[in-house]
């Protein structure tokens, strides 16, 4: 039997987990599961929690992962392969993450210049060959295609 005071504690450990960052029901999940082993709750009632951050808007996986995406185009640029293998280890579905990709396609040849010219400095005084090969190692490493991958060095080597 859950009080309105049991409920109100493990909403103050969702409200401070909240505090750095946007989450996905699964990591709110994971994270209060962890803090009730060493407490008196029961899994009942981090449902219960869970459920009322979503009726206050709190955990939404559809407004994560625009917000996720965002992020990532704004301070890591990834490709579209990488940024879905995140998505899905963060537990959101991948129905969800298809649908969010598919009606908001990312614009991964800007995304792959804008990674590498972070990165060129170190390659531009490399032999060519040499910098063909660690540019385009970096830029697999991120997710991008190989044709975007070769399209977006040529554009640098200009």
């Amino acid at each position: 039997m859950t009080t309105e005071e049991d409920l109100q504690t493990l909403l103050n450990y969702a409200y401070f987990f909240l505090k750095f960052r946007p989450r996905t029901q699964k990591e709110m999940q994971d994270y209060l599961y962890k803090k009730i082993k060493k407490r008196h709750f029961s899994r009942d009632d981090v449902d219960k929690a869970i459920k009322n951050l979503e009726e206050q808007g709190h955990i939404d996986d559809k407004a994560f992962v625009e917000w996720f995406v965002e992020q990532r185009a704004r301070s890591k640029p990834k490709g579209r392969f990488v940024l879905k293998a995140e998505l899905l280890r963060l537990g959101i579905e991948k129905d969800l993450i298809d649908q969010h990709l598919e009606e908001n396609p990312l614009a991964e040849e800007d995304l792959a210049l804008q990674a590498l010219k972070s990165k060129w400095h170190q390659f531009k005084n490399l032999p060519a060959k040499e910098r063909f090969e660690k540019s385009a190692a970096f830029l697999a490493r991120r997710g991008f295609p190989f044709d975007i991958i070769r399209e977006t060095i040529v554009k640098l080597e200009e």
